[in-house]
């Protein structure tokens, strides 16, 4: 079986299939040399390691965040330096940007960390020159767990401190502008509540987040797919695993929108694996609210497997390596 034999092989055959190996790399320039590690474990204590992403922003992707924060962008804003923190599974755990804010008193340097969920898990506040109760942890606290639709407004979502309110809405931009910039460039979904049990394979394809190109498209299916790995491995959340199984079906069929790097005149066939690779995934999905773990899912998993690794072999230019990811 597939889990049981090689689990990595069956990851990079997906991350493969799903991207075709765009023109760039998923991961960017991605190295573990010279990172601040003491900082970076303050921040995700559990990570194994972390690499980097520095994908750069297009004007287009500027502009809609400038628009979005009600704020121009540092000129370091705009060449951004992610490190995504790797578990001991090889599974990532979330983003942390070092970003800095124009305070009263000059600039204020700190970090954020957000989870998988698109979550804050951490702020820091490092260089300052105003009060230190912006540094401190019973103002910082404040921003676990907000997200993407979240005000950020002092006074309104985030207690103030009297007479440093400048600073402290400084500090409020970090977070904000950390999550609006991930979601620019890294294409990821607003997560609705109870999302993982309200998808619908037939939806309407208005329903699903619009993507521009394949990398996006890999963004919103590697998380679904991880969740139907750790059910095989762990036995556990099957209804996540049934609706996760479900939105990679949705998911597949917007594949063939995008023209594969290798033998892209071939369309009938790449059509074909695609359709078939969304459809075997959609009668894996019913068998696993029928059964759960069984030989039968076992081996529907097996033969989804199988057709990542021909759309490889006839679509993709190379492989990825997860552990760059």
């Amino acid at each position: 079986m597939c889990f049981q034999i090689n689990r990595q092989f069956c990851v990079d055959m997906l991350l493969a299939f799903v991207v075709f190996v765009v023109s760039l790399p998923l991961i960017g320039n991605a190295n573990e040399t010279e990172l601040p590690d003491q900082k970076l474990m303050a921040i995700f204590p559990e990570a194994k390691k972390f690499v980097l992403r520095n994908p750069g922003l297009t004007a287009d992707q500027i502009a809609v965040i400038e628009k979005e924060l009600d704020a121009k962008l540092l000129a370091e804003d705009r060449k951004p330096v992610f490190y995504i923190p790797i578990s001991d599974r090889k599974k990532p755990m979330g983003l942390v940007l070092f970003a800095n804010a124009e305070g009263p008193g000059g600039t204020i340097e700190g970090a954020v960390g957000l989870n998988m969920q698109g979550k804050v898990v951490k702020v820091e506040v490092y260089e300052y020159k105003e009060s230190e109760a912006i540094a401190g942890t019973e103002f910082l606290k404040q921003f676990i767990g907000m997200g993407i639709d979240d005000p950020f407004k002092i006074g309104v979502d985030i207690d103030t401190i009297n007479g440093y309110e400048g600073a402290a809405n400084a500090v409020a931009l970090l977070p904000k502008k950390t999550l609006v910039m991930s979601y620019a460039l890294f294409g990821k979904k607003k997560l609705e509540p109870e999302a993982e049990t309200a998808s619908d394979p037939e939806a309407p394809v208005a329903d699903m987040p619009e993507v521009e190109d394949l990398k996006a498209l890999m963004m919103l299916m590697i998380d679904d797919y991880f969740v139907v790995v750790d059910y095989f491995d762990d036995k556990e959340s099957k209804t996540k695993a049934i609706a996760a199984a479900k939105r990679l079906a949705r998911y597949g069929k917007s594949i063939s929108n995008f023209e594969p790097p290798k033998n892209a005149d071939q369309t009938e066939e790449y059509v074909y694996l695609q359709d078939k690779f969304s459809e075997t995934l959609l009668k894996f999905a019913e068998a696993l609210e029928r059964e759960g773990i069984s030989d039968e899912t076992r081996k529907q998993w097996d033969a989804i497997v199988e057709l990542i690794n021909q759309a490889h072999l006839r679509f993709s230019e190379e492989e990825i390596d997860l552990d760059t990811y």
